[in-house]
């Protein structure tokens, strides 16, 4: 009886960081015909255990083979650079030789490390700070920036966009609009389209909510993704609307839910009470095409109406309705550029046949591989990330600066040593070498140490998610990318900064430094000045990252005392939507109504109201409106204002006062005129010196008369200028998903609680979509400056701390070298106060170098930030005065203790010392 095999070995994390080390001509190969062995003639023939161990014993030794490939070839590298590397004249060279002297090295510069556990631990924690902080960050930038989806052929992917009716020509598409595409055209293979669906869904009686991917009929196809368990979807599941619930899986579902149970293909799960058959999981690594964002599920986007219920219906029907991203793949010798113009010829024939919903809108394709999440969102996230990544290297700069100091001082006290076998033969190319490769090896375990702090920074980021009802989900993963830039950085830094250390302490004045300590003080003189020249550096690149970080700090305080036009006293704000819990219209009408009534009676509760759209949250809302007396823009019958619809009582509980007319009344029902209130931006746009009341308004087939003008509130962002905004009343225009915003004397976590529970009495399964607290609402608006500042902070804290380690450092170096000096002094009269002045002024001398050239840089740079800060300017005079003043309070503790300590010698030991 033949044994089963294991759970496949090679899909492991473990395997994933291995093959980065085999020989990458060999590494497919390698592979494949390691399973093919392990799979066919060892499962087979040995006990699961024993298999697996040989797998894992022939997988190292692959690996281990590859490391010490790569090692040679670095060691060659760095000896060809140095102009070192060469054999002996007559000699051929031979890895095994440099792969004998590379041990030799290492396991001296080992020895040397151990014996200098002090000096160790400050090096490698300083690299390890450094590098973790830039191993953490690049993580980040590489799962939104850089790593791509796991799809075939990524080159011959494009993006296709459509322009919006504002001019924005990254806009999504139409279920119509793609559809045309699809069939009539003769320069793609596939077109897919695709969108984010989020819905009640309930497995085996656990019910919450789901978040997936409503998808075309040739999503998986066409990307070139094979399921990991059972099938994708068939043509026929893609064509009759309504008629196919089926479900592929997203992996991290099936492992979650479903234990990865493989019985689970013809199971049901149910989306809005209804049931979809599971037909396959997605395969391990895929996470859809929303980065950031993993579904839960796949749906045909046949079932758009019966899984979107709450956000529209007939969306594969109007043309109007574009809420499709989409993606094709070029024909064989067809480029991104042609299907461009390809593309605008025909967005242009589909306004011509269809000019009330696509005249004026052009359709682009740009490159996939130009693209890392969207267009807009890219332009956004570059800047962001480009000066994260530039805030980090200053933090590595100043931690390889530390090491190149510590180094130096190292050297110095050295010097004889490396006199001694200079005179008796030693070649200075091997003894800059050894010091060399003990730099590497310190750069090594800082690197170790580093990819061990970033994953807890990786995972203390992810923490930190937006107040969103969507979770972000990053893989932050080791992958190779980010394993390849930590050891390139990792080894940089060794080879950078101790090379000229190197180069230093191997150049002495051998003569004069065997016979004494005079030959050393010439190069003594050039080492302090070299240190000198680091630790003002430090200080300089601190002081730039500390007041990049206050000048964040200082926004964010600014942008919390922004006035959004509105009340932001505690209140709670719960989103339940009733359409998505199957009330038709006439029924939600008379159910909300009840809701608001229960609420209202709460005990403790001073006001409820009813709002579609929340000022300052996360999506925006626009209709299609045309104010009175005011001309369209061309090509267009209306213009794209910012709307909400609201009830009576959300301007007295908003805070929101009515500046002109009335706010709506009882009087205002569905069967009287339309009535609608605007903000004082609305009429000082559109009708400039008018009151605005008894205007009208088209919007659609209705329309509205003006019966009250609001004061201003902030919309979209805290910065933005007064806006358009169009309020409608609520009890005329039904909203199913409609905020319940609550007041009350009790607070409002209580509130939340309260307010859940009596709409749940009203309808038992009803769906809720968010609740949450006024500031934690508002807080979505604070994130990113939030994040900022954070993030900021604490690099310039980090920078900081390294400064005042390498001042230290310096002046303890100093205090050691010039003991003699000091007992001198002391014995001559000089008073321990007067001792500690003279080391104290010595550093912060360098310190006031160092602050006068940051100031320079800073006031250099830091204009680059003026679009990221709130009512604050690059140059701002408080930034300014307060980083100052805690740079000389923490230069001054650092310069102080060995100071301190340099004042309490004995005068007669000082002198006895050298």
């Amino acid at each position: 009886m033949s044994r089963l095999p294991l759970a496949p070995v090679p899909v492991t994390p473990a395997l994933r960081i291995l093959a980065v080390f085999l020989p990458s001509r060999h590494r497919d190969l390698f592979l494949g015909d390691l399973m093919e062995e392990y799979e066919h003639f060892i499962v087979p023939s040995l006990s699961p255990m024993r298999a697996r161990l040989w797998f894992w014993q022939h997988a190292f030794r692959a690996a281990g083979h590859g490391i010490r490939q790569r090692i040679v070839n670095g060691v060659r590298w760095v000896g060809r650079i140095m102009g070192m590397g060469g054999p002996p004249a007559g000699r051929k060279d031979s890895g095994r030789s440099q792969m004998d002297i590379l041990i030799t090295d290492l396991r001296y510069a080992f020895r040397r490390l151990t014996r200098s556990p002090g000096f160790t631990a400050v090096a490698v924690l300083s690299l390890a700070l450094g590098i973790g902080a830039n191993s953490a960050i690049f993580s980040v930038v590489n799962a939104l920036l850089i790593r791509r989806a796991p799809v075939e052929d990524v080159a011959s992917l494009v993006e296709v966009y459509t322009q919006d009716s504002n001019g924005y020509p990254y806009a999504t598409s139409s279920y119509p609009d793609y559809a045309d595409l699809r069939d009539g055209n003769e320069i793609f293979s596939d077109v897919i389209g695709y969108n984010l669906f989020i819905a009640q869904s309930e497995r085996e009686g656990e019910i919450g909510l789901t978040m997936g991917e409503l998808v075309s009929g040739n999503y998986f196809e066409a990307l070139g993704v094979h399921p990991s368990l059972g099938r994708t979807f068939s043509p026929e599941e893609d064509v009759t609307p309504g008629t196919h619930p089926v479900v592929v899986l997203g992996h991290a579902f099936w492992e979650r839910a479903f234990g990865s149970d493989p019985a689970v293909l013809g199971r049901t799960i149910h989306l809005l009470q209804a049931p979809y058959t599971i037909v396959g999981v997605a395969p391990d690594g895929f996470n859809g095409m929303m980065p950031g964002i993993v579904p839960d599920m796949y749906v045909p986007i046949a079932m758009s109406d019966e899984v979107m219920r709450g956000f529209g219906q007939s969306r594969l029907e109007r043309r109007g309705s574009r809420n499709l991203f989409l993606k094709a793949r070029l024909l064989p010798g067809v480029t991104a550029e042609q299907a461009d113009e390809f593309l605008g010829a025909f967005s242009t024939a589909l306004g011509e046949e269809f000019p009330d919903t696509n005249e004026g809108r052009t359709m682009s394709a740009i490159a996939t591989s130009d693209v890392s999440i969207h267009p807009l969102v890219d332009k956004a996230l570059v800047p962001a990330a480009t000066l994260l990544l530039v805030v980090v290297g200053l933090v590595l700069l100043i931690a390889c600066a530390n090491l190149a100091s510590f180094l130096l001082a190292r050297g110095a006290d050295r010097r004889k040593e490396i006199a001694v076998r200079l005179a008796m033969g030693a070649k200075r190319r091997v003894l800059v070498r050894q010091l060399l490769t003990e730099t590497l090896l310190l750069s090594v375990i800082g690197g170790i140490g580093g990819i061990a702090l970033a994953n807890w920074t990786v995972s203390l980021l992810m923490s930190f998610q937006p107040p969103i009802p969507i979770p972000i989900n990053l893989d932050l993963s080791l992958d190779r990318t980010v394993l390849m830039f930590t050891i390139g950085i990792s080894v940089a830094a060794g080879l950078v900064f101790g090379l000229l250390p190197a180069l230093q302490s191997t150049n002495p004045d051998v003569a004069p430094t065997l016979r004494d300590e005079a030959g050393a003080t010439t190069g003594s003189r050039q080492r302090w000045s070299l240190r000198n020249g680091l630790v003002i550096g430090q200080v300089a690149l601190s002081f730039v990252l500390l007041i990049g970080a206050g000048l964040f700090l200082r926004s964010l305080q600014k942008a919390q005392t922004i006035d959004p036009g509105f009340d932001t006293t505690a209140a709670a704000i719960v989103w339940p939507n009733l359409e998505m819990s199957l009330v038709q219209e006439d029924e939600g009408r008379i159910l909300q109504q009840e809701m608001v009534a229960r609420v209202a009676a709460l005990p403790g509760v001073t006001g409820v109201a009813l709002v579609s759209r929340m000022p300052l949250g996360a999506g925006i809302q626009t209709t299609g409106a045309l104010p009175e007396g005011v001309e369209p823009p061309a090509g267009r019958d209306n213009i794209d204002i910012d709307d909400t619809n609201v009830d009576a009582a959300y301007f007295a509980l908003m805070g929101v006062p009515i500046v002109r007319g009335r706010n709506f009344d009882s009087g205002d029902v569905p069967e009287s005129e339309s009535v609608a209130i605007v903000s004082e931006a609305f009429v000082n746009t559109y009708w400039p010196g008018e009151s605005g009341v008894g205007k009208t308004i088209e919007n659609g087939r209705t329309t509205f008369r003006v019966v009250g003008v609001a004061r201003d509130t902030k919309v979209r962002t805290l910065g933005e200028a007064p806006r358009p905004f169009l309020y409608r009343n609520a009890n005329q225009l039904y909203s199913p998903s409609a905020y319940f915003v609550v007041r009350g004397t009790i607070p409002s976590p209580q509130l939340l609680v309260q307010t859940r529970a009596s709409i749940k009495e009203v309808l038992p399964d009803v769906v809720f979509l968010q609740a949450q607290t006024m500031q934690e609402h508002l807080s979505l608006m604070l994130y990113l400056p939030r994040m900022a500042a954070l993030l900021l902070a604490v690099f310039g804290g980090l920078a900081l701390t390294l400064s005042g380690i390498g001042l230290y450092g310096l002046v303890s170096y100093s205090v050691a070298r010039r003991t003699r000096e000091v007992g001198i002094r002391m014995s001559l009269g000089a008073g321990r106060s007067e001792v500690t002045r003279m080391v104290v002024g010595g550093g912060m001398r360098l310190v006031a170098a160092g602050g006068l050239v940051g100031i320079v840089l800073a006031a250099a740079v830091t204009w680059l930030l003026a679009r990221f800060l709130y009512g604050i300017g690059s140059m701002d005079v408080a930034t300014f005065v307060v980083i100052p003043i805690i740079l000389v309070g923490v230069a001054l503790v650092a310069a102080y203790i060995p100071a301190r300590r340099a004042s309490r010698v004995n005068p007669v030991e000082a002198l006895r010392s050298e």
